[in-house]
């Protein structure tokens, strides 16, 4: 079970479902339990790891401690770390890229980074920093 959870809101979860993770840097498509996915273009997190046919239970509402990468549209990966991911901003999803999540408006609307707590890790050069997102909304 996911133990990255801070706050459950509406406290929707979808049931077993084929979700679509983080395809760079694994062994395989299949979600992790606390990994960011999407089932089509709703933003979720895997609570559990996925079965053999890539399908998981996923919640689609809450706050959840996510890695973001400190890049925006302007970085054309995670070698161009260039921002701060600061309480308000927006975040998206790319299966893509690894860490899935950052600035970059170029992947699926995946929430809202809820907090500054990336600020002085990114300004101390760690591109990949782990804060509050809230799902969704």
């Amino acid at each position: 079970m996911a133990i990255n959870r801070r706050y459950a809101q509406n406290n929707t979860v979808l049931p077993l479902t084929l979700a679509t993770a983080q395809t760079a840097a694994r062994t395989t498509n299949f979600a992790l339990s606390g990994d960011p996915v999407v089932i089509g273009l709703v933003p979720c997190v895997a609570l559990i790891d996925a079965d053999a046919s890539g399908r998981t239970v996923a919640q689609k509402d809450g706050i959840f401690d996510l890695l973001v990468a400190g890049i925006d549209s302007s970085g054309a990966s995670a070698e161009d770390a260039n921002v701060a991911v600061l309480g308000g901003d927006a975040v998206y999803f790319d299966k893509d890229t690894t860490p899935p999540l950052s600035k970059r408006a170029g992947g699926i609307f995946f929430g809202y980074a809820f907090g500054d707590a990336g600020v002085e890790l990114v300004a101390a050069g760690d591109d990949e920093t782990e804060i509050p997102v809230q799902v969704g909304y």
